[in-house]
C-alpha cells in the first residue's frame, strides 16, 4: 500500500472537519477559460464528445475532475448547472472533464461498426438491445438513447466502457504533460452513482501503467479488464481515484443489491479505504437518503466489520443539504447561497488534494482504450 494511503481514518477526520464547516468561503480570483470540445473513442468503436475545462492554476500538474450526469431520456451534459460547477472547480485549480454517454447529446456516432456489433465484450449487449445490427444491411452506424426503448435499464452496464474511454483519453493527456491522472475525482448524480461504483471496481482490477517488456523484449498488450498479466498488477489504477461525490445517489434497477455489494467485498476491497466518498442529498429526499445509506453502510461497510478487520467509516460523509427540500441530482447545484453545495464540494476535494498534491505525474503508456469484461463483474 502506498504511504499516502496508510492513514484513511486521519484523512476522513480532516475531510469531515472541512465539509461541515460553516465559515464563509473565499473564492479564487483566477478566471476559467471557455471549455474545449474534444472527441475520443471507446474500445467498441463509439465516438464520444466531451468538454475539457482547463485549470486556471498550474495546468501541467493539476488534478482532474470527471463530471457524470445519469444516462436517460433527454439527458446530456448541457442539462443542469454542470457548467457552473466546472467553472468553479477550474478557478480552484482543477481540470474538469464532462462528456456525453453513448447515445446522448453529440455522442451518437458508431465509427467502427465491426467492433461495435462483433466484439466479445459489449457486442452481445449491443446486438440484444439495439435494433439495426447484423445481418441487417446497411448496418446501423448511429446510436440514440431512444433506440433502447424498454431495454434502456438493461443496457446500463455498457456505459462502463464510456468511463474506460474517458480514463484512456485523460491518461493520453497526462502523458502529453497536460494534466495529472495520479489524482482523479468523480462527481456524479443519481444513477451515475451505480455506474461509478461499478467502474471503480474495474479500475481496482487493472494496472495503472501499460505492461513493460520482459527480459525477452516481449510486452503483453493490455486489451481488457480484468486481463491476467504475468507477474500480476503491482499498482492498481483504482489508487489514482482520489475521491468521489455523489448527488442524490441511486443505482439502476439492472444492478441488484447483492451485485453492488459484491463490487467492494469481492472485486475491489481497497475501494472503501482508498476512494474517499461524500454522499449529498436534499433534506426531504427520503429516497436519496436511503440510497446514500445503502452505499455507505452496506456497500462500503460503513459501520465496519471487526471479523474482517474493517474500521468504521465517518458518518459525516452522509450529508443532507438543509433547505433543498426534495431537489435531486444536478438541481442541487447552482448559485444557491443557502445550499452552498459547490462550497461543500470544493472543501471536500481540497481536504484530500492537500495530501495528494505531493504525487507526481507518471506516464501511463497505454496506446488504445480498453474493454471491460462485463461478465467478470456479475453482468
Amino acid at each position: 500500500m502506498r504511504r499516502w494511503l496508510a492513514t484513511p481514518l486521519l484523512l476522513a477526520a480532516a475531510v469531515a472537519l472541512i465539509v461541515t464547516t460553516e465559515a464563509p468561503q473565499v473564492r479564487a480570483q483566477a478566471k476559467a477559460d471557455p471549455p474545449v470540445e474534444e472527441t475520443f473513442m471507446t474500445a467498441d468503436g463509439v465516438q464520444l464528445r466531451g468538454l475539457f475545462h482547463r485549470s486556471a492554476k498550474d495546468p501541467a500538474t493539476a488534478p482532474v475532475v470527471i463530471l457524470m450526469y445519469p444516462p436517460g431520456k433527454d439527458k446530456d451534459m448541457t442539462k443542469g448547472d454542470w457548467e457552473g460547477l466546472a467553472n468553479r472547480l477550474a478557478t480552484e485549480g482543477y481540470h474538469v472533464f464532462r462528456f456525453d454517454w453513448r447515445g446522448h447529446g453529440k455522442s451518437t456516432d458508431i465509427k467502427d461498426t465491426d467492433k461495435f456489433w462483433g466484439n466479445n465484450f459489449t457486442g452481445p449487449w449491443n446486438s440484444r438491445y439495439i435494433p439495426g445490427g447484423p445481418p441487417r444491411k446497411p448496418i446501423k452506424n448511429t446510436l440514440l438513447f431512444k433506440d433502447l426503448g424498454r431495454n434502456a435499464d438493461r443496457y446500463f452496464p455498457t456505459y462502463s466502457l464510456d468511463l474506460a474511454a474517458v480514463r484512456f483519453h485523460l491518461d493520453s493527456k497526462n502523458d502529453a504533460g497536460d494534466l495529472n491522472t495520479s489524482s482523479i475525482y468523480l462527481i456524479g448524480a443519481e444513477g451515475a452513482t451505480g455506474l461509478g461504483f461499478g467502474w471503480l471496481a474495474t479500475e481496482w482490477n487493472r494496472p495503472a501503467f501499460n505492461p513493460t517488456p520482459n527480459q525477452l523484449g516481449f510486452a503483453p498488450r493490455y486489451d481488457y479488464v480484468p486481463q491476467a498479466l504475468n507477474g500480476g498488477v503491482n499498482i492498481e489504477a483504482g489508487a489514482d481515484i482520489s475521491g468521489a461525490i455523489w448527488l442524490s445517489p441511486q443505482r439502476p434497477l439492472s444492478m441488484p443489491d447483492a451485485q453492488v455489494k459484491a463490487w467492494v467485498a469481492r472485486y475491489a476491497p481497497k475501494m472503501r479505504e482508498n476512494n474517499q466518498m461524500l454522499f449529498l442529498y436534499a433534506d426531504k429526499d427520503n429516497t436519496g437518503r436511503k440510497s446514500a445509506e445503502f452505499f455507505q453502510n452496506e456497500v462500503l461497510v460503513g459501520k465496519g466489520d471487526k471479523r474482517n478487520g474493517l474500521n468504521p467509516l465517518n458518518e459525516k460523509f452522509l450529508k443532507d443539504l438543509k433547505g433543498a427540500n426534495q431537489l435531486s441530482g444536478a438541481a442541487l447545484l447552482g448559485n444557491n447561497d443557502m445550499l452552498k453545495t459547490e462550497d461543500t464540494i470544493v472543501n471536500f476535494l481540497a481536504a484530500i488534494q492537500k495530501d495528494r498534491a505531493k504525487i507526481t505525474r507518471k506516464n501511463r503508456g497505454f496506446t488504445a482504450p480498453y474493454f471491460v469484461d462485463l461478465r467478470a463483474f456479475g453482468f
